[in-house]
């Protein structure tokens, strides 16, 4: 289950990378629907491997996976502003008082990756909906 942990993790810093060094050149729509359907790709057969192994239902496993990925996507980005938030408060306390990072209200940063664990969540909870009334 750690595994789970590290994907989003893990998937931020690769798609990070592989932006700056190779998919500046291909057309931006292209680029976040091809990044879109991969997203949902990888957690689908990340769902079937873990229903394989679990003995759990395929779609408890949907609803699980979808579940948790989404969590971890929002918590990413959440623990960032955060992390700027306490930077800034110990710079003023500890430094020399200068804002290093501007304060603002959190949102949710819209990128292919999350708009992939977006739609397999909304996915999973419809398709649980539907299967268990």
């Amino acid at each position: 289950m750690s595994l789970i942990f590290l994907i989003p993790i893990a998937g931020a810093h690769v798609m990070d990378h592989l932006e700056d060094k190779y998919l500046r050149k291909f057309p931006k729509k292209w680029l976040v629907s091809s990044i879109t359907t991969l997203t949902i790709l990888f957690e689908v057969s990340l769902t079937f491997l873990i229903s394989t192994r679990t003995g759990l239902s395929f779609i408890e496993s949907h609803f699980t996976v979808g579940f948790l990925l989404f969590i971890m996507v929002w918590f990413m980005q959440f623990n960032e502003f955060m992390g700027n938030q306490y930077a800034n408060v110990d710079n003023q306390v500890f430094g020399d008082g200068k804002d290093i990072y501007r304060v603002s209200i959190f949102q949710f940063k819209v990128n292919p990756v999350s708009i992939g664990t977006f739609f397999y969540f909304s996915a999973a909870v419809v398709i649980s909906i539907v299967a268990y009334t």
